[in-house]
């Protein structure tokens, strides 16, 4: 099977792997659907704002799992498995860039309300800010009902599910799969990162951060790649949305998200280049 498959084009390749995605979302879902509804069978007679409330984790395990499970989990652990190891070009993890990892991912966290802000006056430049605004405070209202309070048993799924679950599956997906296979068959660093981080955002379909997600995207390829382990970058994903999932829940977002303060931007800008000046010398 291994052979067959690494004799096909990388587009096959990689088109094969999404259609077994959308085959095993398929699959997770009337899975999931079949099974709460057997478990639960008065869930099924309730509306959907009954569900969202009374039935958090129910709706989470129909709705959520089998994206992350199906969509991105499957397809990358498959290539985990198939692929041609010969063209492997990351083949060890580097301790010193693992460490490197630590402080360019608090960089980026610090600066994401100025990159924010570069997103929101580029869709109010298109007249699109309102509607999306709207959208996004929908669907923060859904999460923080869907979680509830913090110490639930659904606020521990949400924790399990959005964040640890999601992180691992979007990173093999994006990272191990995607932006792995795009290196290794064109050899071009910057344009493997460019590509997937793309990808990555516009799959997130979150316009109003469009631009962060993206910038997300790129540093956890470069962190990946310079560390030599997706566990690294999975570990940065779960954490990312942990604490932003806890913020929206709690209501605490620190001050340095929700504004930009020179007081951490500027610092912030400064170590981020010296450690993007570090990278390209030792890689």
């Amino acid at each position: 099977m291994k052979v067959k498959f690494n004799n096909y084009s990388p587009f096959t390749q990689a088109s094969i792997l999404f259609i077994i995605g959308v085959v095993a979302f398929s699959v997770f879902s009337m899975a999931a659907s079949l099974w709460i509804s057997w478990l639960y069978p008065e869930m099924l007679t309730s509306s959907i704002e009954t569900q969202i409330s009374q039935f958090s984790i129910q709706y989470m395990t129909v709705n959520f799992l089998p994206v992350q499970l199906g969509i991105m989990l499957t397809p990358g652990l498959i290539y985990l498995y198939l692929e041609d190891k010969s063209k492997k070009v990351i083949t060890s993890i580097n301790y010193k860039f693992v460490i490197w990892s630590v402080p360019f991912f608090t960089c980026i966290m610090l600066l994401l309300p100025f990159l924010s802000e570069i997103n929101v006056t580029l869709v109010k430049w298109f007249g699109a800010y309102e509607g999306l605004m709207r959208q996004k405070e929908m669907s923060d209202d859904l999460l923080k009902t869907l979680v509830g309070e913090v110490g639930s048993s659904s606020f521990y799924f949400g924790i399990l599910v959005i964040g640890v679950v999601t992180g691992i599956a979007e990173e093999l997906a994006f990272r191990r799969f995607l932006f792995h296979h795009m290196l290794s068959n064109t050899k071009r660093l910057g344009l493997s990162i460019i590509s997937s981080s793309i990808i990555f955002a516009l799959l997130h379909f979150n316009y109003l951060q469009m631009i962060p997600i993206f910038v997300f995207g790129v540093v956890l390829a470069l962190i990946y790649y310079a560390s030599g382990s997706i566990i690294i970058s999975m570990i940065a994903h779960a954490a990312n949305n942990i604490l932003n999932l806890y913020w929206l829940v709690t209501g605490n977002f620190p001050s340095w998200l929700e504004r930009i303060e020179l007081k951490t931007t500027i610092p912030s800008i400064i170590i981020l280049m010296g450690l993007l000046i570090y990278f390209h010398k030792r890689k």
